[in-house]
Formats: C-alpha cells, sequence, structure tokens
C-alpha cells in the first residue's frame, strides 16, 4: 500500500508569508502616505532600543561560540562571528546616541559630536552588512580542506574579528575622525551594500529553512525567520527617513528579528539540551544533496550520519540491510525491489538525525515527551526521503517501519496489511538485531532469548510470514515452525 502524502498545509504557509511581509508592507504605506510617516525624534529612546538589539544578538554569538568550541566548524564559527558584528558594530551606533555623549564641554568635544553622529549614521548600515557576509559564510558549503582549516584556527580568527570589532566600537566612540572618511553614508554605496546584504540574508534564510526541512529543529526554523526579518530590516533603513516612523522600523525590525532567534534558541534548548544539532541539520542538507544528484557514497555518508548519530554502530544498519535483502529474497521479490529494501533497511532511521542525542542515547525509560520527539523521526525520515530522488521509493517503507499489525503503531496506525510488505521486513530485521546487540538500556540476548522474543511479538505486532523467514534464515527451523501461522487460520 502507498502511503498518501500528509494534507498540504498551503493556509498555515499563507499565514506565516503574510506575518513575515507586514514589515515590507508598512514600509510601503507609509512611503506612499508620508502622512503617516510620523517624526520621532528621541535619542535616549534609540539608545535604550539599540542597546536592547544588541544584547540580543550578543546573547546569540554567545550561544553558538559555545556550540563552536564543544563542535568545531566553520558554519558555526561564521554564524557565531555574524551575531557578534551584529551585537559589536549596532552597540556603537546606538552608543553614539547616548546620554553620555550629547554634552559637549568644550568646542573639541562638540566637533567630536557631530563626526560621531556621522559615524553612527553609517554604523548601522556596517552592522548589517558585516554579519550579511558572516551569515552567507554560515551556510555556503566549503571544501573539506578548506572547512577544516577554518575550524582549526578559529580561535585565532576570533580573536582577530574580535579585535577589529572592538577597534571599530572604541573609534567610533572616542575618535570618530579616524573612520570618518568611510563612504558608506554616500547614497549609492549604502544602496549597494543594502542590496548587496538583501541577496546574502536571503541566501542565508534560505539554506536555513532547508535545513528545518531536513532536521526539523526549532532553532533552524526561528534563524529562518529572523534572517527574514534582517531583510526587511535593511530595506527599511535604506528607505525611511532619519527620525521617521519608517526609518524606526528597521530597529524594531530588528528587535523582532533577534527575539525570534533567542526564542528558538531557548526553545531548541529546552526541548533538545543540544545546540549543536543546528550544525547537524546543515550537514544533512549537504547529504540530501549528494543523493539527490544520484553520488552512491552519499547514501554510505547518510548511513554512516545515522549510525553516529544513534547508540548504533554501522555494522547495525548493514545488518539491517542485509537481514531485509535475505528476508525480501524468501518472498521471491526482484532486484529493484530488493534495492530499494536495501537501502530502507540501512536508512529506515535517517529521521533520528532530528533527534537530540541525549535522547536516543539516553539508558533509562524515555518520559512520554521524549518518546514523542523519538516517534516523529518516521515522518521526518519519510520526508527526507521524498525529496532525496534514490530513496524516495525507501520513503513509505521508512515511514511505517514502526507500525504494528494490531494498530497499535506509529506514525499513522495502519493494520495488517496496510503496512508495506517491505516495512513488515525492515521491522522483523530491526527488532531481531537490536535484541541480539548491546543496548544502553541492556545487554544483548542470546539467540534464544531474541527468537523468544519475536515469537512473543509475532501477530500483533510482528508479521508472521517475515518472522518465520528470518528465523528460517538464521536456521532456527525449530523457532519458525512454531510460528506456523498457516495451521492455526485451518
Amino acid at each position: 500500500m502507498t502511503i498518501s502524502a500528509a494534507p498540504p498545509r498551503h493556509a498555515r504557509r499563507v499565514m506565516w508569508i503574510v506575518l513575515l511581509a507586514m514589515p515590507t508592507a508598512l514600509l510601503v504605506l507609509m512611503l506612499s502616505a508620508p502622512s503617516l510617516d510620523l517624526r520621532i525624534q528621541a535619542p535616549t529612546e534609540h539608545f535604550y532600543v539599540v542597546t536592547v538589539v544588541a544584547a540580543l544578538a550578543t546573547v546569540l554569538a554567545v550561544a553558538i561560540v559555545l556550540v563552536s568550541r564543544v563542535q568545531p566548524s566553520a558554519r558555526t564559527f561564521f554564524l557565531a562571528m555574524a551575531f557578534l558584528s551584529m551585537a559589536a558594530i549596532f552597540l556603537a551606533h546606538g552608543l553614539g546616541t547616548s546620554p553620555v555623549f550629547r554634552n559637549p564641554q568644550t568646542d573639541e568635544e562638540f566637533l567630536r559630536m557631530i563626526s560621531r553622529l556621522r559615524v553612527v549614521g553609517y554604523s548601522a548600515q556596517l552592522s548589517l552588512s558585516v554579519s550579511a557576509v558572516f551569515f552567507w559564510l554560515s551556510t555556503i558549503d566549503f571544501r573539506d580542506g578548506v572547512a577544516a582549516w577554518i575550524a582549526r584556527r578559529q580561535t585565532i580568527l576570533a580573536v582577530a574579528i574580535g579585535a577589529g570589532l572592538a577597534g571599530h566600537v572604541y573609534a567610533a566612540l572616542w575618535y570618530p575622525a579616524l573612520i570618518e572618511w568611510a563612504p558608506i553614508g554616500d547614497t549609492a554605496i549604502a544602496h549597494a551594500l543594502g542590496l548587496t546584504a538583501t541577496v546574502m540574508l536571503a541566501f542565508a534564510g534560505w539554506r536555513f529553512y532547508q535545513s528545518y526541512r531536513f532536521g526539523m529543529l526549532p532553532l533552524q526554523v526561528a534563524m529562518a525567520i529572523s534572517m527574514a526579518l534582517l531583510v526587511q530590516a535593511q530595506w527599511s533603513m535604506m528607505f525611511g527617513e532619519l527620525w521617521q516612523l519608517s526609518w524606526w522600523m528597521y530597529h524594531f525590525v530588528l528587535l523582532a528579528g533577534f527575539s525570534v532567534g533567542v526564542v528558538g534558541l531557548l526553545n531548541h534548548a529546552r526541548i533538545t539540551k543540544d545546540l549543536g544539532a543546528i550544525v547537524e541539520g546543515l550537514f544533512l542538507r549537504q547529504q540530501v544533496k549528494a543523493v539527490r544528484s544520484g553520488d552512491p557514497r552519499a547514501l554510505v555518508a547518510l548511513g554512516a550520519a545515522v549510525a553516529a548519530k544513534d547508540s548504533e554502530t554501522a555494522d547495525h544498519i548493514e545488518r539491517v540491510g542485509d537481514l531485509s535483502v535475505a528476508v525480501g529474497e524468501k518472498f521471491w521479490l526482484p532486484d529493484d525491489k530488493l534495492t530499494v529494501l536495501r537501502w530502507a533497511g540501512r536508512l529506515h532511521d535517517v529521521g533520528k538525525i532530528g533527534v537530540p542525542a541525549n535522547i536516543l542515547r539516553k539508558p533509562g525509560a524515555l518520559t512520554s515527551a521524549e518518546f514523542e520527539i523519538v516517534k516523529q523521526h518516521t515522518t521526518r525520515g519519510w520526508e527526507i526521503a521524498l525529496r532525496s530522488g534514490v530513496l524516495a521509493q525507501a520513503a513509505p517503507i521508512i515511514r511505517a517501519h514502526h507500525e504494528r499489525l494490531d494498530g497499535a503503531g506509529y506514525p499513522d496506525n495502519l493494520t495488517a496489511d496496510q503496512i508495506p510488505l517491505g516495512a513488515r521486513i525492515v521491522a522483523v530485521a530491526d527488532v531481531w538485531d537490536a535484541l541480539t546487540c548491546d543496548r544502553p538500556y541492556r545487554a544483548a540476548m542470546s539467540q534464544a532469548e531474541a527468537a523468544e522474543i519475536l515469537l512473543e511479538e509475532t501477530g500483533d505486532h510482528l508479521d508472521p510470514d517475515c518472522v518465520e523467514a528470518l528465523l528460517t534464515i538464521l536456521g532456527m527451523h525449530g523457532y519458525a515452525r512454531q510460528v506456523n501461522p498457516r495451521s492455526e487460520a485451518a
């Protein structure tokens, strides 16, 4: 039986598109109706808003830095630098309008204040432009050698970049004349930078969204939303008039963008306790892209990633694939079906890429909430397989390998013959190998003990014909004869 796709969620997508497009709609409205574009000249309030934005960016930068220390990666490094550069340069933008610098006592201080305000004016554009470059770098595909070089030297690179950012803040606030000459304030240059930043942020947002589709992790979708909001903040910065509501809007859109990121971060931490999964999601995107292109090595790499994620080993997924094919041969399946069955057996748990490692490797019983997270790996794996070309034929098997004959399985509560034969075969092979191998919560069983468990699960959970075929292949003919569902039917 072919599993039909879940109902399309067009209404939800339209709702999100409308919500995310609201800043642009408001900007267009204010620019087309100048009477609505109110003037609000409030330097002190500007300082407070900018400080909060910079603080949120700093929170995200620190979190990603912690991830990069545990899991050195070019992507996490550049992601951390994106938030750090946004926080530092934007802080200079805000501090320049703080009360501390608005009361010059001498002519020299007055001239410095004027110069500082010029620098403050372009620091906002600079913060978005520099962070956009880093966001873009965090989502492009580096060659393995380049990525490894960056990962090994990320501390030195971070210190150098941090020093440059600190130098900019210091000069902008106390020696603005040193950088006042920068032509960023020129309209043509500012628009060119804004357009470049828009393209880079949009590219990064699309990549984060792709990661979310594969990993289904809250931080990934939060990052995609943040990028969409940063793009619109860029537009408001480009076209809004100083101190007008259209200009103020970019500050609040930035605030919303980073707030979404922080909320996603906190939600991700609450659910997964594993911030490094965002890197995993990006890695999976690369693997699925390679699988889609027909690269057979990518299937092996994807299987290795699944094995590394769980407490299982590469040997486990190979054995499940081999056992599935052996059982399939007992059913006289043609070669093309056996090939699909082999890859379904090897990658039936591909959806576990998006499940936190601390849950998969938990030695004790899972809580109901944790089990709900684990159950999602069947539909996530199905979606990944559907998008990966060569694995598409295995998608129904991957989705249904935790269904039960009595309808008590998941995710669709299928019964008996509603469950694809391939899924019934993989389920038996997977259960057998899990029982006969060491797990975090118990030692491996003997073959006799495992056979007894299989017999107990036959009928309600496992397909009798598949169990009989497997036990026959393993040479356990005595146990195989005990299955014998045909005699019971007679």
